[in-house]
């Protein structure tokens, strides 16, 4: 499939149900407040695949910040109790959306400079800076699963970074199999 068609196709019924249902979560976030340290969900029907990745503003005001990466088609990814969304494509909504204020809220904290370029913010590290623990023990568990359907040598490649040595040498959000992916 070229780049124009898959940019050019509608949203999925899974996508559309999320919109939906983001409106309302939306609402009720901003009216009672959502004060989570943060969660991802895995959106996806036949046709697509999102993460989204999910923190409450807490005691800093009611709602949450939030972003939702598609996966492009012949990836796979993986996600477990540690924000994986770096940076994203601010432009893009056939395969990218986020809160209004994910990069605003940010800056009113204090989290990100107020003059830096909006491209280069990164939901992960600003809102779930990756740690020793973060590496070890939930990352480590896509790095596995990475190493099993990813391209040969993606286990060592990443193998500082899953046990914590390197917190700088962050996997990708996702990865091309080696070989088909089935159920």
């Amino acid at each position: 499939m070229s780049m124009g068609l898959q940019l050019e196709r509608p949203l999925s019924e899974a996508m559309k149900r999320w919109l939906v249902v983001r409106g309302s979560l939306i609402m009720v976030f901003e009216k009672y407040g959502y004060v989570s340290e943060g969660e991802s969900f895995t959106i996806a029907d036949t046709e697509e695949l999102w993460i989204l990745e999910l923190i409450g503003k807490g005691k800093f005001g009611k709602g949450a910040v939030w972003v939702a990466v598609r996966i492009p088609d012949g990836y796979v990814s993986g996600h477990a109790n540690q924000a994986r969304i770096r940076t994203f494509p601010l432009n893009d909504p056939k395969n990218c959306m986020y809160a209004h204020d994910v990069v605003e809220f940010a800056v009113k904290l204090g989290l990100y400079p107020p003059n830096a370029p909006h491209e280069d913010f990164s939901f992960s590290d600003t809102y779930d800076p990756v740690t020793f623990g973060g590496a070890r023990l939930s990352d480590a568990r896509v790095w596995s699963f990475f190493s099993k359907v990813g391209p040969a040598g993606f286990e060592q490649e990443y193998l500082d970074y899953a046990t914590g040595r390197n917190l700088s040498h962050r996997m990708p959000l996702y990865i091309k199999p080696r070989n088909p992916v089935t159920l």
